[in-house]
């Protein structure tokens, strides 16, 4: 329940909507009541064969006029002052002979004639009586002289109780769609705004979770989750807002009808609402077992989307045919097993409410009386009460779908909660441009909930314009080395310090606009090849992009394309080969123009050819940045200003080329490793 009403502040922030919509809701389920009132006169003026149509008195009503007969305020002639004067002996008799007061037991309906006289006498001040009498005195006991008044014939009445209640009808229907522009208008903006900030939160946490979580089910979470919590904070909560306050309105009508009837009805409602506590657990239970298989089916389906090629080349179509059989399986079970329970639960309150109906039928005969409890108000009481079950039922059917939505926002409060790595300072640093070196300090990194030490201790100091090389086997930390230079992660312990100021210190996103990354795992998204060069530079020029196309050596193969620059490349760029997919990748970087260029084996997709040629323009643009190659291919960083030797997460050498190799040490073994290597990659 916490999780839900954690759900409904979202709701709340638009209180000019949300409480509007509340106040409406209550005027429809006035609206209702009043219609259903109006069926009163109808019921009986049903088979009357009277001249004149008049409504009885019942004792409760003949008592509180007793009341008002004792003494009534009249106004004093050229007096502003009201005084409290006897009633006319006469104007008693009346009240008397026509109210049936003296003997209580009589059935007393007052004709046309007798009705304008006792309007005529009605206490404008009313004195000796309580604030409910008053209330019944002035909207029941006037109304009734007033209708009687008319002297209408039973079959009129008939057709003015239909005529009112089609207006009212009408209204109640209009409000409705009220309620909906704004209760349920409400609640689709509040899941607008959980969408808003998921996707926003996405982008916060760590890389780490993104490691550990399939991507499908982070998609399943923001679509899947936040459409059931859609459903039960907009359309459904308006439903269940206009249906609480119809029974507490209706329950008012009962009671004034028969209070007596009322009381064995509202012993009954624990029955009529035992199944939705037997099915409760079982929703809640099958509810987050449905969530969790279709992110799971999600994230099956996103991979075998994603990784067609290598399911079709190693003949793997069966068998992940197979896998997503059984998924979809247990989906669908855990699904219909959740619907069932859904629909079980109001199906069973609708048949336990059918018997408390029949049971209130029976009991009726027992409270029947002419004077106080009549067949039309027997016959409106339980048109009421009918009228009263399928609230009831969508109200207990509410507790289902409550449970379901706080289920799904559970699920997404998890990622919501995630505390953040990665913080911004409170006072930022400004951002000057490298004039001097970048210092790393005593760095060691340890990936989050882990104990293994990717990097440690390791000291590293970069000047201004170098090119700096690092190598070492795989997992000796060189990638991470890299991404704590970004501020994808903070060192677990040390700092980063550019010109002598923290990186801790600038805003997140001004130091990374400082540094261009092409990572060894090249990502195109869906669109164009100009949109996908000018990545985050939408007002660039198309001069500019073919410049940077030329220095990545791309526009050769780009101009050979269906449409050039504005040419679809498809998901993942997955039209075009690996070593296109890597030059336009390098061009994007290039665009950005960075102080600091990255190169994560950023030539590692190309052949001999197409690396020779990036390599001859990437030499020719790290003069004025300072760059950081990340290389399994040893002979591209010979010519580095610094090449930086690691393994096991610590720095075992460094200097230039023909110095580390005479010293003979790890990076001449991989320097021979290397090159045994690619003449066999070339014969191949």
């Amino acid at each position: 329940m916490r999780v839900f009403v954690r759900l409904l502040r979202y709701s709340l922030r638009y209180r000019e909507r949300f409480l509007p919509g509340l106040a409406v809701a209550f005027l429809v389920a006035v609206l209702n009541g009043l219609s259903l009132n109006a069926l009163f006169p109808f019921f009986e003026a049903l088979g009357d064969k009277s001249e004149e149509f008049a409504l009885p008195f019942s004792r409760a009503e003949r008592n509180i006029v007793k009341k008002t007969m004792v003494k009534t305020v009249t106004r004093v002639p050229g007096s502003e002052a009201n005084q409290t004067l006897p009633v006319r002996a006469d104007l008693e008799a009346t009240w008397k002979e026509y109210l049936g007061l003296a003997d209580a037991r009589k059935t007393v309906k007052i004709d046309r004639t007798r009705a304008q006289a006792l309007l005529s006498i009605f206490p404008a001040h009313p004195q000796g009586i309580t604030d409910l009498e008053q209330l019944q005195l002035r909207y029941v006991v006037y109304w009734k002289l007033r209708l009687n008044a008319n002297g209408f014939k039973p079959i009129e009445v008939v057709y003015w109780a239909l005529f009112i209640l089609i207006p009212l009808v009408a209204l109640r229907l209009a409000l409705q769609l009220v309620t909906v522009r704004l209760i349920a208008k409400a609640g689709y903006r509040a899941v607008r705004d959980i969408r808003a900030q998921l996707y926003s939160k996405v982008q916060e946490l760590p890389l780490t979770f993104f490691y550990r979580q399939k991507s499908g089910v982070i998609v399943s979470r923001m679509i899947n989750d936040a459409e059931v919590v859609a459903a039960v904070i907009s359309s459904n909560l308006r439903d269940a807002i206009t249906n609480i306050f119809i029974v507490i309105t209706h329950f008012f009508l009962l009671a004034y009808y028969n209070y007596q009837l009322l009381l064995v009805s509202i012993v009954a409602v624990p029955l009529m609402l035992s199944p939705v506590t037997l099915f409760s657990r079982k929703i809640t239970k099958s509810t987050g077992k449905s969530q969790e298989y279709l992110a799971d089916l999600n994230a099956l389906l996103k991979e075998a989307i994603s990784g067609v090629r290598v399911i079709r080349s190693f003949a793997m179509e069966g068998y992940e045919t197979e896998q997503f059989r059984h998924a979809n399986q247990k989906l669908y079970w855990r699904t219909f097993k959740q619907q069932f329970y859904l629909r079980a639960s109001p199906n069973l309150v609708e048949l336990t409410s059918a018997l408390v109906v029949i049971g209130i039928l029976g009991l009726g005969a027992f409270f029947l009386d002419p004077t106080d409890f009549t067949g039309g108000q027997f016959i409106v009481f339980l048109v009421i009460l009918l009228s009263l079950i399928r609230p009831i039922i969508q109200l207990s059917g509410m507790v289902g779908k409550i449970q379901q939505g706080a289920e799904a926002g559970r699920r997404i409060f998890e990622i919501l909660d995630r505390p953040r790595d990665i913080l911004e300072p409170k006072q930022p640093a400004l951002l000057r441009p490298l004039r001097k070196h970048i210092e790393f300090k005593n760095i060691s990194f340890e990936y989050p909930e882990t104990d293994r030490r990717v990097l440690d201790g390791v000291n590293l100091t970069v000047e201004a314009g170098q090119t700096v090389a690092l190598v070492g086997e795989s997992g000796s930390g060189k990638s991470t080395f890299m991404d704590l230079m970004a501020r994808f992660f903070d060192p677990t312990e040390g700092s980063i310090k550019i010109d002598g100021v923290d990186i801790k210190q600038f805003r997140i996103q001004d130091h990374r606009s400082r540094i261009g990354i092409v990572q060894q795992e090249t990502f195109l998204f869906h669109g164009t090849v100009r949109e996908n060069i000018a990545y985050g530079r939408p007002d660039i020029s198309i001069r500019e992009i073919m410049k940077a196309a030329r220095l990545a050596h791309a526009h050769d193969f780009i101009k050979q394309l269906p449409g050039k620059y504005d040419a679809m490349i498809g998901e993942r760029g997955l039209n075009l080969s690996g070593g296109q997919r890597q030059r336009i990748s390098i061009a994007r970087a290039l665009l950005r123009d960075p102080e600091i260029l990255i190169l994560d084996e950023a030539t590692s997709a190309l052949d001999t050819q197409g690396e020779r040629l990036v390599q001859h323009a990437l030499e020719r643009l790290f003069r004025n940045r300072t760059v950081f190659v990340i290389a399994h291919r040893l002979s591209t960083i010979e010519k580095a200003d610094l090449i930086v030797v690691l393994s096991g997460g610590k720095i075992v050498d460094m200097g230039k080329h023909a110095d580390l190799m005479q010293k003979g040490g790890l990076y001449a073994r991989l320097q021979e490793i290397s090159r045994e290597a690619v003449p066999e990659a070339r014969s191949a």
